[in-house]
């Protein structure tokens, strides 16, 4: 298999590389070095690489005993912070993205974190080495999409590569309903079939093995380098993968032993990113898809700095010296009973998704009417709970580095994804504020609204939750509202980064 892939490599690459610079030479190699890793650790163990590497770190770890943890803790975050502000402030100036906005970008993140650390639960059991860590993970994963050629020709094939192999659902949808329904643009026929069909691909890569793999090669380095439990650490890389509920039935088994911060940190993985299987709603809708992947990634790191400073860990997770992937209690049969199993989940989701925002906007309007019923009394023209809340969020926005002209505009939006949902916020920001938002505006309000932070995922992640681990029910429910905004202040954060470097 790696002659014959080598043999395609170089027969590719003598045709293609002398035609000149082609993104999908950079992703063709970056798929045969991961094949050759893959490969070369299916014959060698990896001790040869883990061994070196905790020997190096045992040492350090010898010649700095003498020093205080919390000097070297203190030391560690001015470094990073030096890090980020030297990056950011180097970078040339553009009328798009002046230092003033970037600094005003910088000081919305630090007020950000703060303000979640000063409502934390336990100030004297956060570990700064896990925050610190994740905000210069973030940080970097941003800088390299933001400010490389690579970076950004990655994260544009994956968007284009997601849009393309979502966008197939149009031909079941197609045979099914007829070619002028497809074509017909309408919510429902644009998304859900999509849903379906990546709930189906989804249990298809599990039945194969593919997916747990990944969660737990990609779940082994974050447990190693930020600290935290083997079920924290699934969760929340496969959150952007499957979303809020479908994460946590990763962990199912774990689910009634886990402590009350890691259940708080497996439900802020959920709010804080969107799924896979909305994803191509949002970009059907026009939204940039590079910007919703790179967030999705970015809120991995983001959303176990933000939980671990609200809600510390102050017991000893049952997994917290291992990753583990429970295998499936019923396998599938095959490939097409997986993918039947996947798009019967899909349905579900689908209808869910229905039932919310049904119910949700119904909800909605019925008490913004009575508001403006009241604004009439005193001449208060269509008061709202999306006017109240937006001039709120208004100091929010502002410290997210949007533009001044925008930052009412901005602010409504947030209060649309919290009091509805995202999908309506991002409808808002593709039709209503299209023309009126200043394309730096525009981009950071796309990352700030990334994610099922709002009032109806608070109900579905309790429900979801509550059914897995009955006995847990009056916890869930206790740290959902706490889960939920800790999500949102995870996407401030990452539009933050992201108004320091556009």
């Amino acid at each position: 298999m790696w002659l014959l892939f080598t043999g395609f490599l170089a027969a590719a690459y003598a045709l293609q590389v002398p035609k000149g610079y082609n993104p999908e030479n950079l992703i063709l190699g970056l798929i045969y070095a991961w094949f050759c890793i893959y490969m070369f650790f299916s014959h060698v163990s990896t001790d040869y690489v883990t061994k070196p590497w905790n020997i190096a770190f045992a040492f350090i770890n010898r010649q700095l005993s003498h020093i205080r943890s919390w000097i070297l803790s203190l030391v560690y975050a001015i470094f990073v912070f030096a890090v980020i502000a030297i990056t950011v402030f180097s970078l040339p100036e553009s009328d798009s993205s002046t230092r003033i906005q970037r600094l005003i970008a910088l000081a919305g993140m630090i007020l950000f974190l703060l303000f979640v650390f000063a409502t934390s639960t336990n100030h004297r059991a956060v570990k700064w080495n896990t925050i610190t860590t994740s905000i210069l993970l973030q940080f970097l994963l941003a800088l390299f999409v933001f400010r490389s050629q690579a970076g950004h020709d990655i994260f544009q094939w994956a968007s284009t590569f997601a849009q393309g192999y979502l966008s197939k659902a149009w031909h079941g949808t197609s045979f099914v309903f007829g070619e002028n329904v497809a074509n017909s643009g309408l919510f429902a026929v644009s998304v859900f079939p999509a849903v379906i069909f990546f709930a189906a691909t989804v249990q298809v890569l599990y039945y194969i093995n593919a997916l747990q793999w990944l969660l737990r090669k990609c779940a082994s380095v974050f447990r190693a380098i930020l600290g935290v439990s083997g079920a924290e650490a699934v969760v929340a890389v496969a959150s952007p993968f499957l979303g809020q509920g479908e994460n946590a039935l990763l962990i199912k088994p774990f689910l009634p032993l886990l402590t009350p911060a890691e259940m708080h940190q497996i439900m802020t993985s959920g709010f804080a990113t969107i799924s896979g299987s909305v994803l191509y709603g949002y970009i059907a809708m026009g939204v940039s898809g590079q910007a919703l992947l790179t967030s999705c990634i970015m809120s991995i790191p983001c959303s176990l700095a933000i939980s671990k400073l609200r809600y510390p860990e102050t017991g000893v997770p049952i997994t917290k010296d291992k990753v583990v992937v429970p295998p499936s209690q019923e396998k599938p049969a095959n490939i097409l009973h997986a993918a039947g199993e996947g798009a019967a989940i899909g349905i579900n989701i689908a209808l869910l998704m229905t039932a919310n925002l049904i119910s949700l906007l119904a909800l909605l309007y019925a008490v913004n009417a009575a508001l403006t019923w009241i604004g009439n009394f005193l001449t208060i023209h269509e008061l709202t709970l999306q006017l109240i809340t937006g001039y709120i969020f208004v100091p929010v926005v502002w410290f997210m580095g949007i533009e001044n002209k925008d930052v009412l505009l901005v602010g409504r939006l947030l209060a649309n994804k919290i009091w509805a949902n995202e999908f309506v916020a991002y409808d808002i920001l593709m039709t209503t504020y299209k023309d009126l938002l200043s394309e730096r505006s525009h981009i950071i309000s796309t990352y700030a609204l990334c994610g099922f932070a709002n009032l109806g995922s608070v109900g579905l992640q309790i429900g979801v939750l509550s059914a897995l681990a009955p006995k847990r029910a009056g916890d869930i429910s206790r740290l959902a509202v706490s889960a939920m905004i800790c999500g949102a202040v995870s996407t401030w954060v990452s539009a933050s980064i992201a108004g320091m470097l556009i």
